[in-house]
């Protein structure tokens, strides 16, 4: 069963308790998680941001359980679980005051069963940290971290440094590791030699993925703009 409140949707669990999951327009989330101006308190960010809680010199994960977004007002346009970005405060030259960048990444807590082996518990959550490590502005320049044009076999065109969207999907994409008498499910991950297209890969083993070096086998096929 599922209720809905506005843009939220709420899927119940079978016993009729809250919840199985959540569904959230991702328009109403970005901007409930995000702050408007500098001095706002009132969302996750801003609050943690004015407390000194993170700083720009931080990678800050805001983890939400079984917790997805999708698109158009749209609840059929699902799932997106996760993503990174950065919370830009505007600097000031006359002042002498840079801008500020806060690092940032939502991820979802994904409960078993809800998208199979595929992604399950920290498997959105080291797919975002890892991305943010290699593109943390997420190109927003045009020039840093642009990569020549790639496609990978899960469908996925893009010409940034996103380790992590060339795996998603594939089969062995995690990489099972116990903890505490816990199984958790982080994924793999595209080395850099990959995005280089470098013939044989310079990494140990000439490895092209990571931790599970044979879920990317070989360099990819060159691509003009748009994969076409």
């Amino acid at each position: 069963m599922v209720l809905k409140q506005g843009t939220y949707r709420f899927a119940l669990n079978a016993d009729g308790t809250c919840c199985a999951f959540i569904l959230v327009d991702i328009n109403t989330f970005v901007n409930a998680l995000f702050p408007a101006v500098a001095s706002d308190t009132t969302t996750p960010i801003g609050a943690a941001e004015n407390a000194g809680d993170i700083t720009t010199k931080d990678l800050s994960s805001f983890l939400f359980p079984n917790t997805f977004l999708y698109f158009n007002n749209d609840p059929r346009q699902c799932c997106v679980l996760g993503f990174h970005s950065y919370d830009l405060e505007p600097g000031d030259a006359g002042q002498k005051k840079p801008e500020k960048r806060y690092v940032v990444d939502y991820s979802s807590w994904i409960s078993a069963g809800l998208f199979g082996d595929a992604f399950t518990d920290v498997t959105a959550l080291s797919h975002e940290i890892a991305e943010s490590y290699n593109d943390p502005f997420v190109a927003s320049d045009g020039v840093h971290n642009i990569t020549p044009w790639w496609a990978s076999d899960n469908g996925q065109c893009q010409n940034v440094l996103e380790d992590g969207d060339v795996i998603e999907g594939l089969p062995d994409a995690t990489f099972p590791m116990t903890m505490n008498g816990f199984t958790y499910h982080p994924q793999n991950e595209a080395l850099l030699q990959w995005f280089e297209f470098e013939t044989p890969s310079s990494a140990l083993h000439g490895a092209y993925s990571y931790p599970n070096e044979h879920v990317l086998t070989s360099a990819p096929v060159k691509q003009l703009p748009g994969c076409k």
